[in-house]
């Protein structure tokens, strides 16, 4: 490719002279500028297409870092397009191939308190530098939302916006317990024996419950619970004040229980549901009982 012409460098040298008299560090007033080098790396993308992370002449891509979010741009007071970004996608939201007519663009972030919060903007523009003859050199800058941008053929900008993503809150806490007796479900015609209790507040602090889970003749028998609550997924989660309690038993092996108190007798109305060390012993979905009956408590008990 031939390099600029003489015409064109001494045409470049006077337009940087006319900047550095206007009195900026960058060609800010008046991003309009043919280039002088070809170091300019035009764009060929669409609005809407994926962005490459770096900045090119002519569109704007924006990209968020941090967590997912959503963006408002308006492009020359058009209603404004809303982008939907996942976190770390960076997407191109304006192009102008114009070479003698500027674009004004708006990039505003929506507003999400409850998901993430807004840390920081990170601008790259392509931007003519005083004191040089080489247009087009990436200069980078922080800023606050909304940003305002002019663009044309010879300009381009890279947004780069950094969230804090929201933590959710922590479940209400659960003060209820319950109490069970020798429950019976089969597997494979041997019987799964369960008895105690879960759920309550330790002296002390902890969680005030001690379960047996006898099964294929061995018990794993569950002294020091490590948690008990609501059921958020998964098998039982969605019937009303099904709980969930786990703990590693004496012989080393981890147990998960979850029930339901279906109501009286117990027999065909309760469920239960058992993991031995991550291996489901009665079914994805849990069993009724064969014998025995649990009893759902909805007050607290021990201290607090």
């Amino acid at each position: 490719m031939k390099g600029p012409s003489i015409g064109t460098i001494v045409a470049g040298a006077s337009c940087a002279l006319i900047v550095a008299c206007a009195g900026g560090s960058g060609d800010t007033s008046s991003p309009l500028r043919p280039p002088t080098s070809v170091s300019r790396v035009l764009t060929s993308a669409n609005v809407g297409d994926p962005g490459d992370g770096v900045v090119n002449e002519a569109e704007v891509e924006l990209c968020s870092h941090g967590s997912a979010a959503q963006f408002n741009v308006v492009v020359d007071g058009a209603p404004a397009v809303t982008y939907s970004l996942a976190l770390d996608e960076c997407r191109v939201v304006a192009v102008n191939l114009s070479t003698s007519v500027n674009s004004t663009i708006t990039v505003s972030e929506v507003s999400n308190p409850s998901s993430y919060t807004l840390q920081g903007i990170l601008r790259t523009d392509l931007a003519f530098i005083v004191g040089t003859l080489i247009d087009d050199q990436p200069l980078t800058s922080t800023t606050s939302d909304p940003v305002s941008i002019t663009l044309n053929h010879f300009h381009g900008v890279l947004l780069e916006y950094t969230n804090q993503p929201v933590a959710p809150p922590p479940p209400p806490p659960v003060c209820d317990f319950i109490t069970f007796g020798r429950l019976v479900a089969s597997v494979n015609g041997q019987k799964v024996v369960i008895s105690g209790n879960i759920g309550g507040n330790q002296p002390g602090g902890g969680i005030l419950s001690e379960f047996h889970v006898v099964a294929n003749g061995i018990d794993n028998h569950v002294a020091d619970v490590a948690t008990y609550g609501a059921i958020s997924s998964g098998p039982l989660s969605t019937l009303t004040n099904s709980r969930i309690s786990t703990g590693i038993a004496k012989n080393g092996v981890a147990v998960e229980v979850r029930m339901w108190d279906g109501g009286e007798p117990g027999k065909g109305t309760d469920i239960v549901y058992v993991k031995l060390d991550g291996v489901e012993i009665l079914g994805p979905n849990g069993q009724y009982l064969d014998q025995g009956n649990m009893q759902y408590h909805s007050n607290c008990r021990g201290p607090g």
